[in-house]
């Protein structure tokens, strides 16, 4: 796939340094232009030096491995990830980087953040760690779903993530999605809930047919039956949130 051409929104979400992010390049002043880099950057990471080419691939869209703006030079935050070996993943609804884990940020109908989960790519599947609050006592059932969810409407993330094109349900012969979890959510008579998944066979990568990076978390209003098609009977939507990527 070529390359898509370098516009000013995804130039400004790509210079990332530290909590520093340009989120409107027109904003900027005039007497301070920004200006790309020519020259390769010498890159040192525990005094071993790495390779850094004048461009970079952020996310299938070249930018300049380097800018100057105002006398300081801004680096693409996901390319010194990738230097260090550490994953960085961006979640451009609510303006958040997360380095090393994938932080869902999850709310409910209202819009209410009721918390995060933690994905970790490691070998052989993907590990989700949920520590929320403000959920209904009881168990309901939590799926990755195909698309993100846009503008707070849980429908929008369509239904759970199926490449396989298996069926819903680890008790199900023909299951399961990729996007099922083994177990409900128990959640505690104070609305807490903290638990820890595998999906095995999924990974975060950006390219990958089994990635679950740009998908979403929806918690649904009643238990999973892991055998019902599609979604194990659970119910309604009642919270979700988007999985960075």
């Amino acid at each position: 796939m070529g390359k898509k051409p370098l516009g000013k929104k995804h130039l400004a979400a790509s210079f990332l340094c530290g909590a520093v992010l340009f989120s409107g390049l027109s904003a900027m002043a005039a007497d301070n232009p920004i200006s790309a880099v020519a020259s390769k950057l010498n890159f040192y990471s525990f005094g071993e030096r790495k390779s850094v080419s004048a461009s970079y691939d952020n996310g299938q869209t070249g930018v300049p491995s380097a800018l100057n703006y105002g006398g300081t030079t801004y680096v693409p935050l996901r390319m010194v990830g990738d230097l260090l070996d550490v994953p960085v993943y961006w979640d451009q609804a609510n303006n958040a980087v997360s380095a090393g884990t994938a932080k869902t940020i999850v709310k409910n109908a209202e819009g209410k953040v009721l918390g995060g989960i933690d994905l970790t790519e490691e070998k052989d599947g993907v590990r989700v760690e949920v520590n929320l609050a403000g959920l209904p006592p009881g168990p309901h059932g939590i799926h990755v779903h195909q698309m993100p969810i846009k503008k707070g409407d849980f429908a929008t993330a369509l239904g759970h993530f199926n490449p396989t094109t298996h069926q819903h349900g680890h008790h199900n012969p023909k299951g399961a999605h990729l996007g099922d979890f083994t177990k409900n959510l128990t959640v505690k008579a104070d609305g807490s809930a903290k638990a820890e998944f595998w999906l095995e066979g999924a990974d975060l990568k950006p390219d990958s047919a089994m990635s679950v990076a740009g998908r979403s978390v929806i918690i649904h209003a009643g238990p999973d039956d892991q055998k019902t098609d599609p979604s194990g009977d659970s119910g309604d939507r009642i919270a979700g949130g988007n999985i960075p990527k």
